[in-house]
């Protein structure tokens, strides 16, 4: 050792490689602190992106823009399923796809074109209001949505079903009320029969039982049992006929073919509530032919079809059209998932409607008249119909129902070219008779009701 350092170069030798290491060590952690800070670099982009997607923000963009009405998760609806579709197609597609689908045709992509193809020329819309992170949080609100519920079969236990379902139950709780009541008469009988029996052997026990009484005598209190019979009869009467009278004719007039209230089930639950209130859909887009016929008229299924051969309310059943639009499918015996041209079968069904506002047969009514010349609007009769979940009727419809509001309604005679000429021959009659006149309304204008006009003559309505 002495030796080894005795001789400076050698020394000289052993430092240098020494220091060589050293460098070289600092060289290579310095390339490796260099390579983790690329690495670092490149991948944070990617991770924060990663990072910033959310299904939650995904599932409030599918909802605002309205992706179910063409789409569902498991289904083919209008458009293809979309579970699944990050791994049939990669995410720069998907973004181009959505954004503008025709822009993305045009460029010549043959997916783009064989999807178009494929779905009969049924072109998407174009979502350039979405940018490229929007499109992904869809997409991970689709990778992450829960997959529908098995359907579990409905499995019929014997002793369980409902009265609907089986009449029997209600045939069987028939027969033993009758069965109570014949035993009841019977008990009835024996009753009476003892008493009789007990009466003949103790008659100062059961006076009222003894022999020759009349059946007043031995029922009523002595002292209508002494009256005479023919002024305890029209007492009777009197009290019992006079209150039976009253509700009788009450009943007659205020509920005999009245049907106020009258709220049908419908073979299809068709919410006014929905259409004519939350999407104020106009009731003529259904009911066509209010102003120019005497029926308001039934809409045509092809009217519903208008829209929901695209709306099919999947968001609200799990992927699954509606049941309540599954059964327009059915009536006009169409396959939403068939080819464009063949959805269409032959064997199409009428829908059963129940009517619920029905006038008797010898009353003429004009719904043309009233909406175009009396300018009503439908809730003056049907009540707030664009508030009812299911339709009821919501006025009497009687006779003095429709002359109460030929009385106190007035008629728009001023607006109205219908009424030209009785306005000209009111306001003349006004400017004669002032505040005397027959036509005076308490604003000092013309006031014309349809009563005036001859809407209380029997045969407006009854001809």
């Amino acid at each position: 050792m002495n030796n080894l350092f005795r001789r400076p170069e050698r020394v000289w030798y052993i430092c240098s490689a020494i220091i060589d290491f050293v460098n070289l060590d600092m060289k290579i952690n310095r390339l490796r602190v260099w390579a983790v800070a690329l690495a670092f670099a490149v991948t944070t982009p990617i991770l924060a992106e990663e990072a910033a997607r959310s299904a939650e923000e995904g599932k409030k963009l599918y909802e605002a823009n309205n992706c179910g009405s063409c789409h569902a998760l498991d289904k083919k609806v209008v458009g293809p399923a979309l579970r699944g579709v990050h791994e049939r197609r990669s995410e720069e597609w998907i973004v181009q796809w959505v954004r503008n689908n025709k822009k993305f045709r045009e460029s010549g992509d043959p997916d783009a074109n064989k999807l178009y193809n494929d779905y009969g020329g049924a072109a998407m819309n174009i979502y350039e209001n979405l940018s490229p992170a929007d499109v992904l949080n869809i997409v991970e609100y689709i990778k992450t949505a829960p997959a529908p519920k098995a359907k579990t079969a409905n499995v019929a236990v014997a002793g369980a079903a409902s009265d609907e379902e089986d009449p029997s139950t209600k045939y069987i709780l028939l027969i033993l009320v009758a069965i109570f009541a014949i035993v009841l008469i019977v008990l009835a009988r024996v009753r009476n029969t003892l008493k009789r029996l007990a009466a003949e052997k103790n008659p100062e026990e059961f006076e009222g039982m003894a022999e020759g009484l009349s059946w007043r005598e031995r029922n009523l209190p002595k002292t209508l049992a002494r009256m005479n019979p023919t002024v305890l009869g029209l007492i009777v009467t009197t009290v019992v006929a006079l209150p039976l009278g009253y509700f009788g004719y009450k009943f007659a007039i205020e509920e005999v073919g009245v049907q106020k209230g009258y709220a049908p089930t419908q073979p299809i639950a068709f919410s006014h509530k929905l259409h004519a209130g939350e999407l104020e859909i106009d009731c003529k887009y259904c009911h066509s032919t209010v102003e120019y016929s005497k029926s308001a008229s039934i809409p045509s299924l092809n009217t519903c079809m208008n829209c929901h051969k695209g709306v099919q309310a999947t968001e609200k059943y799990n992927g699954e059209i509606s049941p309540e639009i599954k059964k327009i499918y059915a009536a006009l015996d169409y396959d939403p998932e068939a080819l464009p041209g063949k959805q269409f079968g032959d064997n199409p069904n009428p829908v059963r409607w129940v009517r619920i506002h029905n006038l008797p047969d010898h009353v003429y009514f004009n719904h043309s008249q009233h909406v175009v010349v009396g300018k009503l609007q439908c809730q003056s009769c049907h009540g707030p119909i664009e508030k009812m979940e299911k339709v009821q009727q919501w006025s009497s419809l009687q006779m003095g129902w429709c002359i109460d509001c030929h009385r106190n309604t007035g008629i728009d005679v001023a607006n109205n070219n219908y009424y030209a000429a009785l306005h000209d021959k009111a306001k003349k009659d006004l400017d004669e008779n002032q505040n005397h006149s027959q036509y005076f309304g308490p604003d000092g204008k013309v006031k014309i009701t349809p009563a005036m006009n001859g809407g209380l003559e029997c045969a407006k309505c009854h001809y």
